[in-house]
């Protein structure tokens, strides 16, 4: 279990000029940008409906505030907690004092903004969300975003008005199928060396665009670093570039460790345009959260997938199994152990790295395989019903 900070002053960003609408739509879910995003994905497609009235709850971490201010989306940060694993009971307490206080914030939230429906994505930030919007009889729409749901979507579920899921699961009987809901910047009509510009990349040169989504995957970095620590395999991206979203890791040990491998790179700790940074890309390598999964498919990218090691229920795994098996991905073992994890990398991306008819057979399965996106169908259930 991660430790969370405690909480401080309950932080609330309201935009300068308010719509006049008939009720707002309350976004629920955080602790990382692949809960907050896919909400994103549905108030832009609310927006173009007419529909602009909107307030997101996410969790109090730092990284959620940096995601929603980059946005200037109006905000609140949640103080809810977790709810701890058998393992460590005393955290109980942090998680029932966490509950209240989200449950007197909330009450005083659906007020003051008028929220007529509530759609959350999952996550410990939603349950308190949906249980006071049942309370006061608000239609409630759960996104379910994991192949696995998770205890919390699966409590969820039978007090939600609507379940859609980006995945069959028997967890979710009811649950309408779709696409996982996407931002528009996770897709792009650039071409691939306009993207590249605007990234500041060399326009001509094959791309390795390497992310660990919000956070940066430390354990994927090291990987990496352990990786190109070898001359052999340094020398096989000879030609290539690479851009990486490092999140959290300290930006200049990376850079330097490609600049000392000699490898053309360039390291950024986030980037918003992810649509370029995918049209961009020769090849991938990623986590494969679900909003990960959805974008690399989206935008039909080769893409070698290392899955999160340390979630027991291993659904980063199965979030990226479809991808696979339609062929347009690989699945690759993340060890934690760097030097065992660039071993179990060395096969599938030296050798991708050097077969343009190997990725241009990935990149043809995903583009004939990907789902459509789910944002819009979300939207319109709550223009339609809320």
């Amino acid at each position: 279990m991660e430790n969370f900070p405690r909480e401080g002053r309950l932080r609330t960003f309201a935009p300068k000029m308010t719509a006049a609408k008939r009720g707002t739509v309350l976004l629920v879910g955080g602790g990382t940008g692949g809960h907050i995003y896919p909400n994103v994905g549905i108030v832009e497609r609310l927006a173009a409906r007419g529909h602009d009235a909107h307030h997101f709850l996410v969790s109090d971490r730092p990284s959620d505030a940096k995601i929603l201010d980059a946005l200037s989306y109006p905000y609140t940060s949640s103080p809810a907690r977790p709810l701890p694993s058998a393992r460590k009971p005393w955290k109980a307490l942090d998680f029932l004092a966490g509950w209240r206080r989200s449950t007197r914030q909330l009450m005083a939230l659906l007020d003051r903004e008028s929220v007529r429906c509530v759609v959350a994505t999952g996550g410990f930030v939603s349950g308190p969300a949906v249980v006071a919007a049942a309370r006061r009889k608000i239609p409630r729409v759960l996104v379910n975003l994991d192949a696995v749901p998770g205890q919390a979507n699966r409590r969820l579920a039978g007090i939600c008005t609507k379940v859609f899921s980006a995945y069959p699961s028997d967890l979710l009987p009811d649950a309408e199928r779709i696409g996982l809901p996407l931002r528009a910047v996770s897709v792009t009509d650039l071409s691939a060396e306009a993207a590249r510009a605007s990234l500041q990349l060399e326009p001509d040169r094959p791309t390795l665009f390497i992310t660990g989504a919000t956070h940066g995957a430390e354990s994927l970095i090291k990987a990496m670093m352990a990786f190109i620590d070898s001359p052999e395999r340094a020398s096989a991206f000879e030609g290539w570039q690479v851009f990486h979203q490092c999140g959290t890791f300290d930006v200049a040990t990376l850079q330097a460790a490609y600049d000392d491998a000699g490898i053309t790179a360039r390291v950024v700790d986030y980037t918003n345009a992810m649509g370029a940074a995918y049209r961009a890309s020769t090849l991938v390598i990623s986590r494969a959260g679900a909003g990960s999964v959805a974008e690399a498919w989206a935008n039909h990218a080769p893409t070698l997938f290392l899955p999160n090691p340390y979630h027991k229920d291993q659904h980063q795994r199965h979030n990226a199994e479809p991808m696979v098996q339609a062929g347009g991905a690989l699945l690759v073992t993340d060890h934690v152990d760097a030097p065992a994890t660039a071993n179990a990398l060395e096969e599938p991306l030296l050798r991708l790295l050097r077969e343009e008819d190997a990725r241009a057979a990935m990149a043809q399965a995903a583009a004939q395989s990907c789902p459509p996106d789910g944002a819009e169908t979300v939207a319109a259930w709550i223009a339609d019903n809320a």
